[in-house]
C-alpha cells in the first residue's frame, strides 16, 4: 500500500513563506492498494491530485469523505477527472445533518456559492452513504469505519489490504476523561495512524498566553500518541496541521513527538509512505 499525501493543512489552506515547505492545501490523501486508487477527502490538495491523474485516464477510484467542513470538500469542483466522460467514482461519506452526501456535495456548487453546477461532469459517479458497522470493499482492500467526536460528525477508516494496515483520524477531539475506545478499537495493530495533531497542548487547553481551543473538535500530538500506544500502532503521522504553524512550528512538534516515539512523521504535501517498506521516509526536517 503507498499513501501520498495531496493537502496537509486544517481549517483553512495556508499559502505563504512560512509553510511553503510543508504545505498549505487542506485534506487530501491518495492511497494505492496495487492498481486500485483510494481517495480521503477533497480538500483543495484534491485539485492538484487531480491534474496529476490527468495522466493515466481512464481514471476509476473510490473517494471517502471523513466530514464534509469546508477544509475538507473545497477542492471537489475543481477535479478535473470529474469533467472527463470514460472515468468512474465512487463516492462514500455520511454526517449528522438529515441529508444525504450527494446533496451536501451539490449545495456548495449551486448558486449562488459556484458557478458551474455538477451537471456537468462527465464522469461516472456513485454515491453511498455510510455508517459505522458497514464494510467497502474493492479488489483489494477492505474499508471499515467508525464515528469520531467532532461537531456535525466525522469519520476515522482503516482500510486493510493484504497484511498492511492504515487508519486515517483527522479532526477528533479527544476526551478528557477517557480513552477515545472507538478509536483504538479500529486502530489495533494498524502499520500507520494518520491523526489530527493541529493544537499544541498550550492551545487546546488555553495556556501560557494561548485562547483556549477546547470544543474546537481537534487533538493534539500527545493525546495521538496515547491512541498510538493503546492500539500498537507501528507508525504515527502529524496531520490537519494549524493554518497558523509555520514550517519550524512543525518541525519543533515533529521533533516532541520522535522524542516520545520514535516512528513518528510531519506530514507534508508530496509525502509518500511505503508501507511494504519497514521504517519511515526521511522527514521533511532531516
Amino acid at each position: 500500500m503507498l499513501i501520498k499525501f495531496w493537502g496537509v493543512r486544517g481549517s483553512v489552506p495556508s499559502g505563504n513563506a512560512e509553510t511553503v515547505r510543508v504545505g498549505g492545501n487542506t485534506t487530501c490523501l491518495e492511497i494505492r492498494c496495487e492498481k486500485e486508487l483510494v481517495i480521503i477527502d477533497t480538500g483543495t490538495g484534491f485539485r492538484n491530485l487531480g491534474n496529476a491523474l490527468m495522466k493515466e485516464l481512464p481514471v476509476t477510484g473510490t473517494i471517502l469523505f471523513s466530514h464534509v467542513h469546508w477544509d475538507h470538500i473545497q477542492g471537489f469542483p475543481f477535479f478535473a477527472p470529474f469533467f472527463i466522460p470514460g472515468n468512474e467514482f465512487r463516492v462514500f461519506g455520511g454526517s449528522s445533518l438529515p441529508i444525504p452526501i450527494e446533496e451536501v456535495l451539490n449545495q456548495q456548487m449551486n448558486p449562488p456559492c459556484f458557478p458551474v453546477k455538477k451537471d456537468l461532469f462527465g464522469a461516472k459517479i456513485s454515491y453511498k452513504d455510510v455508517k459505522p458497522g458497514e464494510v467497502i470493499e474493492g479488489k483489494n482492500y477492505k474499508i471499515t469505519l467508525t464515528r469520531l467526536y467532532h461537531p456535525n460528525e466525522c469519520y476515522a477508516y482503516r482500510i486493510d489490504h493484504e497484511d498492511q494496515s492504515l487508519v486515517f483520524a483527522t479532526d477528533c477531539e479527544h476526551y478528557e476523561d477517557r480513552p477515545n475506545t472507538n478509536l483504538i478499537d479500529l486502530s489495533r495493530d494498524a502499520d500507520v495512524l494518520i491523526y489530527d495533531s493541529q493544537y499544541t497542548e498550550d492551545e487546546y487547553y488555553g495556556r501560557n498566553g494561548e485562547f483556549l481551543r477546547k470544543g474546537w473538535g481537534h487533538s493534539t500530538m500527545r493525546e495521538g500518541l496515547k491512541v498510538a500506544e493503546a492500539a500498537n500502532i507501528e507508525k504515527f503521522v502529524l496531520f490537519h496541521h494549524d493554518p497558523a504553524h509555520s514550517d519550524e512550528f512543525v518541525k519543533k512538534i515533529e521533533a516532541e513527538a520522535r522524542e516520545i516515539f520514535s516512528k513518528s512523521i510531519a506530514a507534508y504535501e508530496g509525502l509518500q509512505i511505503d508501507l511494504s517498506e519497514k521504517e519511515l521516509p526521511p522527514s521533511l526536517f532531516d
